[in-house]
């Protein structure tokens, strides 16, 4: 065979191919997955400081000196008392109202005394002058009362101005009795005798005062008629408030051992 003889090649053949798919018209659009995320804490809310209140003031009470005068000037019945600025001067109330005593401690921003740890009990002169002393420590005390020590039924004894009424008097069982039985009585001053005594029976505890269980039985009258000078009182001398508290109520009498009068 020569070298130009043509042999037959064999043809090669190629794999069809596939038609590729037809692109859609218009792509499909891919929405954005949400993403779930925490809400932000809300921002703390910051108000406004409100101004500032003024401090409501006590009504201006009498100075405790001044009070037992007008109280003894009344006639009412007071434990036996004097008023000690100087401890050299303690002795002579010693001797004056007796031992053992009440020491309380007085001043014109003193309002309560027991919340101050204001009174204190002396059995001798010794226990006196350091009960004076400590009392005299108190901010605000310039003085101290000295008192006979009392004891007998508590009773409270009241006085207010009443816009509408006028004066209008007050009595009730103090000490223990005051939360116990939460027992007043009420009537328009001046009131008389026998509206005082009627205020008195009005009292859930009157039983207690007319001698209840063997216990001895108070002096009505005399209760009676500290109500009486009560009210004129404070009538006359046109206080709007006071209150003795206690009145200390015995087969005697009663006295009264600590006043307070707003004027």
């Amino acid at each position: 065979m020569g070298l130009f003889t043509r042999k037959k090649i064999k043809p090669v053949h190629k794999p069809k191919e596939h038609p590729k798919p037809a692109k859609p018209a218009h792509k499909p659009v891919k929405h954005p997955v949400a993403k779930t995320q925490p809400k932000p804490a809300p921002k703390p809310v910051k108000f406004a400081r409100p101004a500032a209140v003024p401090k409501l003031l006590a009504p201006p009470k009498l100075l405790d000196e001044r009070a037992w005068e007008l109280l003894k000037a009344s006639r009412v019945p007071v434990v036996p008392f004097m008023f000690v600025k100087r401890e050299a001067d303690l002795p002579i109330a010693l001797k004056k109202v007796g031992l053992p005593a009440i020491l309380k401690v007085s001043g014109p921003m003193i309002i309560h005394k027991t919340e101050l740890g204001g009174i204190k009990t002396a059995m001798t002169e010794d226990e006196a002058k350091a009960a004076f002393a400590a009392l005299m420590k108190i901010k605000g005390a310039d003085r101290v009362l000295v008192q006979k020590k009392m004891a007998g039924l508590e009773i409270i004894v009241g006085a207010k101005s009443d816009p509408q009424f006028g004066h209008i008097v007050s009595i009730g069982l103090g000490g223990i009795y005051v939360e116990l039985l939460k027992d007043v009585a009420f009537r328009i001053a001046p009131v008389g005798m026998d509206d005082a005594i009627a205020m008195i029976r009005e009292l859930k505890g009157y039983e207690i005062l007319a001698g209840a269980r063997g216990q001895p039985a108070v002096n009505l009258q005399a209760l009676a008629d500290v109500l009486v000078k009560v009210s004129r009182f404070a009538v006359s001398e046109k206080v709007k408030e006071m209150d003795i508290n206690p009145l200390f109520a015995t087969v005697e009498g009663c006295w009264a051992a600590d006043i307070r009068i707003v004027k």
